[in-house]
């Protein structure tokens, strides 16, 4: 079939890290009805936004976007996304849908509605919402099959400007936050995890899952989790052992090291980890990074925590300070433990906020309502780019000999404080579940809390954030840790709204554990 198109629109847009590269998003986009609610009944408006003053605008407000204007018949669009759907990442339908011809919603790719202020309401709203024909229609038939591909989003335009300013803008910005989700899921979908360990067959995400006695994992854990993160995101997972790590870190320059080691030292507020273990860090992120160049992957995660495999306690490392002194501030996502949901996650967060996110394990403090996330490693840079907190390089507090840092394997952990009072969202991407898990809370320093005898930099692991949250609902709450595991995320900022939104395009369900 001829394809028909009013006008292509293109701008480039880089992704912001080390590896740049263009990521053009491509939406289809139809405008269904003439836009002002003046067919048939009422006067022609005073003032219009045209068809292509709106696209236009898109434009100016967005980056990366691609959008193609359709200008022939609905049925033919239908056809069009239907024959050729690995075509387009997503769908702009801009004016009601009527006669009962709702295909072209449900396409299966990312959709947004677009309701022209003014205009006929004949769309099927809670359809969009539920996929579902409701009981107790009038007219028989009707087959829900037909939407199961349900991935849509609603807004709203006020075209003939009869809405105060402020409320017009309102519902442009709006729209053009849930076009920016679909660039977001493109950008995430391609991913490839970059897996160390020491064992290629190890059981993925092992230590994060806790049963009791007469549970165990099942022997197709590895293979159900894969096939998941394939369905959702299309991720791929490159298992590299801890023998091609070790020869990897035998070839790491050491004098890059060294210098990657003294640039982490100068811009420390405090260094009480060994030099020498620092330089063993940084070689070791060298080593990672060169791996991860190899297999051409974009975010990295290992469970590897020696630089030889000997199981001597001098060749000891951590990773937590390559991850965040290392890729993080590049732009690549990284985890010291092998959590590919965590990872993905960390990813998703950064397409959409350019922040990165510290993982960990979690307290859940009722007395004093707070929530503890803590772990070797905390991006300093948690609003993004290079606007760096004042961080401390401190030995690893899992070494056995952490209190004597001049010895070998005493390793690297960090300590850094995120700033008081801002917005913190505590969450996790479940692909198994198929399911975002997220609360919300603000940070708080621990500091002030924490009073007594015991300086809190010294408890348990060197990393920590504290949050206010409804600490009791959410301990009570917590599930039997061989559901959720007993690891989590948190960035910085309220990402309520766009991870509820997202999660529709993805075509997961959001779990609110604080709610």
């Amino acid at each position: 079939m001829k394809k028909t198109f009013l006008l292509i629109l293109v701008i480039v847009h880089s992704l912001a890290t080390v590896y740049a590269q263009n990521v053009n998003t491509t939406i289809f986009t139809i405008f269904t009805t003439a836009g002002c609610g003046c067919t048939g009944s009422g006067g022609a408006p005073l003032t219009f936004t045209t068809h292509e003053e709106v696209i236009d605008q898109l434009q100016a407000a967005t980056t990366g976007i691609e959008f193609l204007v359709w200008q022939g018949s609905r049925q033919a669009a239908v056809e069009e996304l239907e024959s050729n759907r690995e075509n387009y990442d997503g769908v702009i339908i801009i004016g009601e849908i009527d006669f009962g011809d709702f295909g072209i919603a449900f396409t299966g790719l990312p959709t947004i509605f677009v309701h022209n202020l003014w205009e006929f309401m004949t769309s099927p709203y809670n359809l969009f919402l539920t996929g579902k024909i409701p009981e107790g229609s009038i007219l028989a038939g009707g087959d829900d099959q037909r939407y199961r591909n349900r991935k849509i989003l609603t807004a709203q335009l006020d075209r003939r400007n009869v809405c105060s300013p402020e409320v017009k803008e309102s519902m442009f910005n709006d729209l053009v936050d849930k076009i920016k989700l679909i660039r977001v899921v493109k950008e995430v979908k391609g991913t490839r995890i970059l897996m160390l360990t020491a064992d290629k067959n190890d059981v993925i995400a092992r230590v994060n899952y806790r049963g009791d006695i007469s549970q165990q994992f099942p022997d197709d854990h590895n293979d159900r989790y894969v096939k998941n993160l394939k369905e959702l995101f299309d991720i791929d997972i490159v298992r590299v052992g801890g023998e091609e790590f070790y020869e990897a870190f035998k070839n790491a320059d050491v004098g890059q090291a060294v210098q990657i080691a003294d640039k982490w030292i100068r811009g420390a507020r405090k260094v009480t980890a060994s030099r020498d273990e620092i330089v063993k860090s940084a070689r070791a992120y060298l080593a990672t990074d060169a791996l991860r160049i190899k297999y051409d992957c974009n975010a990295v995660s290992t469970h590897l925590r020696s630089v030889t495999g000997s199981g001597e306690l001098k060749d000891r490392f951590n990773p937590g300070i390559g991850m965040e002194l290392g890729f993080k501030p590049r732009g690549i996502m990284g985890v010291c433990q092998n959590y590919p949901d965590l990872l993905v996650a960390q990813v998703l967060a950064y397409a959409l906020t350019g922040r990165p996110s510290m993982m960990g394990d979690f307290i859940y403090d009722i007395d004093n309502g707070v929530e503890i996330i803590l772990h070797c490693g905390i991006p300093v840079n948690p609003f993004g780019g290079d606007n760096m907190i004042p961080y401390s390089i401190v030995p690893h507090a899992e070494s056995p000999v952490r209190d004597i840092p001049e010895r070998p394997g005493s390793s690297t952990g960090l300590t850094a404080e995120w700033p008081q009072g801002e917005p913190v969202t505590i969450w996790e991407i479940h692909s198994l579940h198929r399911e975002i898990r997220l609360h919300t809370g603000k940070i708080v320093d621990g500091h002030a809390i924490y009073t007594g005898g015991e300086n809190i930099d010294d408890v348990m692991c060197t990393a920590k954030i504290f949050a206010r949250v409804d600490a009791k609902k959410l301990r009570d709450n917590h599930f039997f840790p061989s559901k959720y595991g007993i690891h989590t995320n948190a960035t910085l900022g309220d990402l309520r709204k766009q991870l509820t939104d997202i999660s529709v395009f993805l075509g997961i369900a959001v779990n609110d554990s604080d709610i």
